[in-house]
């Protein structure tokens, strides 16, 4: 009997064992006092319908538009980080708009929690009502770390506009410090296909400007606070076809990557 109890028990020890070993990743995992002082939060901002997991709908709450008009929300990032020995969860809450025209923006709510070891948080920056997107639908939000000292909110959108067709992604960077910093964008791809004259006239003539910028963060020097942005330049631009590498400083006194203007073409001029 006594043994039969030991073997029981350890493997109740091992189970154990093995399912904090599949949680134990300081970038996502969360404990569940956490996560109820997260929920806690974000009823007290968006009230009792709000949610950690899906999408919530209530009635649009500015006075200064219809309040008739419908909402949907959701919490469309949370990842929790650790910053220069402390714990943070960045969140970030998508509110999509019925009934949107196609030219209407999307909002997004970037909140960065402290938290306690206790499993309390604390508000420690923020960046409210910041619009994006199209059709009432805020852009695709993801957060990755950009420095051994920074990490970002990255908002990728596109949107269709007479004669041509974009992609933007920008940064919102969090430092440890009091602010969700803007800082910057580029034009992630650009082409002259007139678009909207394919579809009102059914007679497409492609132009030749048919342009990527795929950037990411260069981590090949870690250790240092802000990485630059490594940005690999392809297709067709406006002098001929291109292949190219570029990297784009940060600069911390701006809060900004400092973007060339030539990586935010509207068009060939």
């Amino acid at each position: 009997m006594i043994r039969t109890l030991a073997v029981l028990l350890a493997a109740l020890v091992l189970a154990s064992c093995r399912q904090d070993a599949a949680t134990q990743d300081g970038r996502t995992a969360q404990a569940p006092d956490g996560d109820a002082a997260v929920l806690a939060l974000l009823k007290a901002r968006y009230g009792a319908p709000a949610r950690l997991k899906g999408p919530w709908t209530q009635r649009l709450d500015d006075p200064q538009l219809d309040p008739a008009r419908q909402v949907q929300r959701a919490l469309c990032a949370d990842r929790g980080i650790t910053l220069a020995g402390g714990r943070y969860r960045m969140l970030a809450v998508c509110t999509r708009y019925a009934d949107a025209t196609p030219v209407e923006l999307g909002v997004s709510d970037f909140i960065v929690l402290r938290e306690a070891a206790d499993g309390s948080v604390g508000v420690a920056a923020e960046l409210p009502g910041r619009a994006s997107g199209s059709g009432g639908q805020p852009g695709a939000i993801s957060t990755l770390q950009v420095g051994a000292g920074a990490w970002a909110y990255q908002i990728d959108e596109e949107r269709v506009v007479v004669g041509a067709r974009m992609r933007d992604r920008s940064w919102l960077v969090f430092d440890g410090g009091d602010t969700v910093a803007e800082a910057g964008w580029l034009r992630a791809h650009l082409d002259d296909q007139n678009a909207i004259d394919c579809i009102t006239t059914g007679s497409c003539r492609p132009g030749t400007l048919d342009l990527d910028f795929d950037a990411r963060p260069d981590d090949s020097e870690p250790g240092l606070r802000y990485w630059p942005l490594r940005v690999h330049e392809s297709g067709n631009g406006c002098t001929g076809a291109v292949d190219a590498l570029h990297s784009i400083a940060y600069d911390p006194a701006q809060s900004r990557y400092l973007v060339p203007a030539r990586m935010q073409l509207e068009a060939c001029g």
